[in-house]
């Protein structure tokens, strides 16, 4: 078995454990104290002693762990792709299973989020396993990324459980690239290289935002569309990380080239019409200030 196709099998086993896990946590937080980002002590607690928020916990470190040894076989842009491949069997299927039904505009969004991401795949090949980190262009992009991540998660709009999905989303994404630099550096230099890197400290931080904003937008509004645009926000800017910093190819041929720039244009304006449309269905919580915990608890005004 080559390490392409190991990978990519780690990917497609990786996106059915964090898809998954991301259903089960939206259950668990209902009845969770609120999400916030100044008292992360607290609210660990507060998700931990919910059962089912536990178990998707569990589920999905172990697709996490699934998809940093798909990194370590495959280049970044596939292995992205086809963890988030598997949207497209996990919101029709969430969608039933939380009672959350999509209205026909929603459905064609997500459908073209899904076909947008398959597209980015669409003849890709195997350099860009371990790209050559290029240590200044990587800091400006995590730095970049990172700031437009903040914008969202600070904006106070109706549609906020959304912004905070796709903040989520970015900061997963840039993660995502600071881990794929940490296996270029394990692979020629060793781990303990990797893990003396300044690219551990980068991951680090900006899995612990994600980690704050996407909990909170699964426990402030529905989860399928929260789910949908963190997907897409992380595939999108991990996809364009690994052409940007690693050199994975955009296309071995003009037309590939296009195809490609197309499928981030069709992702893009997918998730910029989904996010506003579901924020202005009756009863959405996102259209609240801040959801309130099970318990009838008001939420802190500032709480993520």
């Amino acid at each position: 078995m080559s390490s392409l196709v190991l990978g990519l099998g780690l990917a497609v086993l990786a996106s059915v454990a964090l898809n998954s896990c991301y259903v089960i946590q939206h259950v668990g937080s209902a009845s969770a104290p609120p999400v916030d980002i100044r008292r992360p002590i607290a609210t660990l607690r507060g998700l931990l002693s919910s059962r089912a928020w536990l178990i998707g916990g569990v589920l999905g470190m172990t697709g996490w762990g699934l998809h940093i040894v798909a990194l370590s076989h495959a280049p970044l842009s596939l292995v992205q792709a086809f963890v988030a491949g598997g949207l497209g069997l996990m919101a029709p299927i969430a969608s039933r299973v939380l009672g959350e039904p999509l209205a026909p505009v929603e459905r064609v969004a997500v459908g073209a989020v899904v076909a947008g991401l398959a597209l980015l795949c669409v003849g890709l090949g195997d350099p860009g396993v371990h790209g050559h980190v290029r240590a200044v262009r990587l800091s400006l992009f995590l730095a970049g990324s990172g700031a437009i991540a903040v914008v969202f998660a600070v904006l106070r709009v109706e549609w906020r459980a959304r912004a905070l999905g796709l903040a989520g989303g970015m900061l997963y994404g840039t993660a995502d690239v600071a881990i794929k630099a940490m296996t270029g550096v394990a692979s020629a230099h060793g781990v303990a290289s990797a893990l003396l890197s300044p690219w551990l400290v980068a991951a680090a931080v900006a899995t612990a935002g994600a980690f704050f904003s996407f909990q909170r937008a699964l426990q402030s509004g529905e989860a399928v569309p929260a789910i949908v645009l963190m997907t897409a926000a992380t595939t999108v800017l991990s996809v364009l990380g690994g052409f940007v910093v690693f050199g994975d190819p955009l296309g071995s041929t003009t037309g590939l080239a296009a195809l490609h720039l197309a499928a981030f244009a069709l992702v893009a304006a997918a998730a910029a019409a989904l996010a506003p449309t579901l924020a202005s269905r009756p009863g959405d919580a996102a259209d609240r200030p801040e959801a309130a915990p099970a318990d009838g608890r008001a939420a802190p005004a500032s709480a993520i």
